[in-house]
């Protein structure tokens, strides 16, 4: 199944709002060359690194300092930026321009919207647990089947190392290896398994 097509929303809305009077293209610069996100290829193709380096302090401030991510999918190595757009309890929620969503919970992948074939929700209390103290944990994954009908698959993890923390996942129907890089406490970057179609995601805070 092909990426759905989605029209490109808001990081430039954002901008404008920002109320400077330098034009959209001359705040973002190279990046802007990268805000088609997912779904839609940029002119050139940019690598995390790449977009690393053009979130600089004046992108920073144009943004008003709001939190942002890097994103990559493993299976096409396209890579976006993306921007917090909403938080609920403690589930925070990042939007790419052309409207796909990654919903995070203490940094651990918990929901997509936009891709196809989405995690729908995922729970991991016990993988937070994990992350904090070692040890095994159950996490729940759930997806849409070609019938709309909503499929629970769970899994037993076990977890290894403290700043690199490996989280290893055994399943009935298939087994997945993420890793955390974490700093006081937090997760600060990561490479996460959606699922068995999507593959692994990298993430990593800017």
């Amino acid at each position: 199944m092909k990426f759905k097509s989605i029209a490109v929303l808001s990081l430039l809305g954002l901008l404008t709002a920002c109320g400077s009077g330098q034009s959209q293209q001359s705040i973002l610069g190279p990046i802007g060359q990268v805000l088609l996100g997912f779904t839609q290829p940029a002119s050139k193709r940019s690598s995390m690194a790449d977009i690393r380096r053009q979130v600089t302090p004046e992108v920073r401030q144009q943004f008003q300092h709001t939190s942002l991510m890097i994103a990559q999918l493993e299976q096409n190595e396209r890579a976006s930026i993306l921007v917090r757009k909403g938080v609920n309890r403690d589930v925070q929620t990042y939007f790419t321009p052309d409207n796909i969503s990654l919903s995070l919970k203490e940094g651990v992948l918990v929901g997509t919207r936009g891709l196809g074939f989405d995690l729908m929700s995922g729970d991991v209390a016990e993988v937070l647990t994990g992350l904090r103290h070692g040890g095994q944990a159950v996490r729940v994954h759930r997806y849409l089947d070609g019938e709309d009908q909503i499929v629970i698959k769970s899994y037993i993890c076990n977890y290894s190392g403290n700043a690199q923390i490996t989280e290893t996942c055994y399943g009935k129907d298939h087994s997945f290896k993420n890793s955390y890089q974490m700093s006081g406490g937090k997760v600060v970057a990561s490479r996460q398994w959606i699922g068995p179609n999507l593959g692994y995601i990298r993430l990593e805070d800017v």
